[in-house]
């Protein structure tokens, strides 16, 4: 009788639940999940359904929600367009940026090899190129590059790109002979030696030196053809001469030449491409053109260079960047000052900026200001503060605005105006020099000027050494 009266109330609680909503509690699952790889998985490897506990209540009856899971396909990034150059023992590979893509994959294989395998993982969208190193010489390789992107999460990879191949293959030493004309005879007898009589006459042979590279550099193992030099300092025991490649291919160099045999002894390489114009050297560190702002780096990178007895080092970066509001196109430092100017057709102004924290961290503080005349390329100053400026535009006479020569002044530094603005006063001298004149350097009593003539195929009078002028010649 007990046993039907607990039985009768049981089956009465059980329907007061289901009218007010409560839903009788299921046993747990004794199964356990596994994960991808088939192994036995804790709470993080659980497959099925996620089940969610309800909430009692007494108006309504509770609803079990799952989680949506993205369509992760939709993210897949665009395929990418790849390019590969071989050099030695190493293959750059360089790709097209993909929109909204995290990071690139890189596979490779070499020309013996069936598959390809993941050789890097690029960690930036931005970043479209990887140097593949420590190669096989002589050996062919293929490149397959996918972008892909991060969701949740999750590294969602695109569509590989279409193979393309590179080999390796020694690369020559960087050009230490004259490009165009191989002996001082030859040279001599070259249209720009016989026909500009004011160069020829202030011109000191056993002085003047070819330009390095410009039959072949080797720039960090890859070898440029297209080199085009650009600016020319003094630096301690060595001449300076920056460079960079008109194909945009390879990154810009300097060249280091010694200073007392006026031989070329070692190449920097930079850590851009971008079009170095001017060089200059403080007495502490060396400042470079960078598009529109200008690099430092000490001057023990030179002599570093000098000691490791390497055709190359490679500068991983600048010690300091700064910015300006204009291209910087050529520089000089005088005084602890240093000059940068920007290319103009018309006449317009340079500025002078006091270098400070030389030993640490250097940085500039505008000063000064100076008029120059259009289509200046490049500055130096003596001991005795004369300023030497040349102006080039153009390879040939017959093309419009073509100009040449080099002009010497004598500015007023010890009597700025209040605006800081220092007078260049009246030209000294005016020299017409053969096309193309762009840096100049001043070492004792002899004015150094670099052409960058040799690389243009329509340039009718190339130079293609630093050409050495004694500099009362270029005063008087």
């Amino acid at each position: 009788m007990m046993r039907k009266k607990v039985s009768k109330w049981i089956a009465i609680c059980l329907a007061m639940a289901m009218v007010i909503g409560i839903e009788p509690i299921q046993a747990a699952s004794t199964d356990q999940s596994k994960s991808e790889t088939g192994q036995p998985g804790g709470s993080e490897a659980t497959s099925g359904s996620a089940v969610s506990s309800p909430t009692p209540t007494a108006t309504a009856t509770a609803t079990a929600t799952t989680s949506a899971t993205p369509n992760l396909s939709a993210y897949k990034p665009a395929a990418t367009t790849v390019t590969a150059r071989g050099g030695s023992s190493r293959v750059r590979v360089t790709w097209s940026k993909v929109t909204d893509a995290s990071g690139y994959y890189i596979y490779a294989r070499q020309s013996t090899e069936v598959s390809y395998q993941k050789v890097a993982t690029v960690k930036s969208g931005s970043t479209v190129e990887y140097l593949h190193k420590s190669l096989v010489q002589n050996a062919t390789y293929y490149y397959r590059v996918s972008a892909y992107r991060t969701v949740n999460g999750v590294d969602v990879e695109g569509t590989l790109s279409s193979a393309v191949s590179a080999a390796t293959a020694a690369v020559s030493s960087t050009s230490k002979s004259a490009k165009k004309y191989s002996t001082k005879t030859k040279f001599t007898k070259s249209p720009a030696y016989t026909t500009y009589k004011k160069m020829k006459s202030a011109m000191s042979y056993t002085r003047t030196f070819p330009i390095p590279g410009m039959k072949n550099t080797n720039v960090a193992g890859f070898s440029c053809t297209t080199m085009v030099p650009q600016g020319l300092c003094l630096a301690g025991s060595y001449f300076l001469i920056s460079a960079y490649d008109y194909k945009n291919t390879d990154y810009s160099v300097v060249y280091v030449v010694s200073r007392s045999s006026k031989s070329y002894i070692t190449t920097i390489v930079l850590p851009s491409k971008a079009k170095v114009g001017g060089i200059a050297y403080d007495g502490t560190n060396v400042w470079i053109s960078k598009g529109k702002a200008v690099a430092s780096f000490p001057y023990s990178v030179v002599t570093d260079a000098v000691n490791a007895g390497k055709s190359y080092i490679e500068l991983a970066s600048y010690r300091s960047v700064y910015n300006l509001d204009s291209t910087a196109a050529y520089m000089a430092c005088h005084d602890n000052i240093l000059w940068i100017g920007n290319f103009s057709q018309s006449a317009s102004s340079m500025k002078g900026y006091s270098v400070t924290n030389k030993t640490t961290v250097p940085s500039l503080v505008p000063t000064y200001t100076m008029d120059v005349p259009s289509k200046t390329q490049g500055i130096t100053f003596d001991s005795e503060g004369t300023m030497i400026l040349s102006r080039s535009y153009r390879t040939k006479k017959s093309k419009s605005g073509y100009i040449s020569q080099i002009r010497t002044y004598k500015p007023s530094f010890g009597a700025p105006k209040s605006s800081g603005k220092v007078l260049k006063n009246a030209a000294l001298k005016v020299t017409t020099m053969p096309p193309m004149v762009e840096g100049l350097a001043v070492y004792g009593t002899y004015t150094y000027a670099l052409f960058s003539s040799s690389y243009y195929t329509s340039c009718k009078y190339p130079v293609d050494r630093v050409i050495a002028m004694k500099t009362s010649k270029l005063v008087e």
